[in-house]
């Protein structure tokens, strides 16, 4: 019998970058901007990071739209053949197109 031993969650977390670096892209693109990537959790562990990709939709940069962060469906695309390459299987979508989860099928 196959059961499922692990499930794996895809975040967004804020990348740490200076207060010179944001101030600095803030007035190049004249609006605040936010350093973002994607990350896949197992039980709050980390496993998985993308590249990084910037968001300056000043409303809810957790409501993510490809118009206000560019880069960000690339670097999904890029972490999700990683899990998948590993063995994960995507299981659901949640509310946002990028809150993805997998499963790794346990081995007899």
């Amino acid at each position: 019998m196959n059961t499922h031993s692990e499930t794996l969650q895809i975040e967004i977390e804020e990348v740490e970058v200076s207060k010179l670096g944001r101030t600095l892209v803030s007035l190049n693109i004249g609006v605040p901007n936010q350093t973002l990537r994607f990350v896949g959790r197992v039980g709050g562990e980390t496993l998985y990071r993308s590249g990084s990709f910037s968001s300056n939709h000043p409303v809810d940069p957790m409501n993510l739209d490809e118009a206000y962060a560019p880069r960000m469906a690339q670097n999904l695309e890029g972490l999700r053949e990683k899990i998948e390459a590993d063995g994960w299987v995507e299981t659901a979508q949640g509310s946002q197109s990028w809150a993805l989860t997998f499963v790794q099928p346990a081995s007899d």
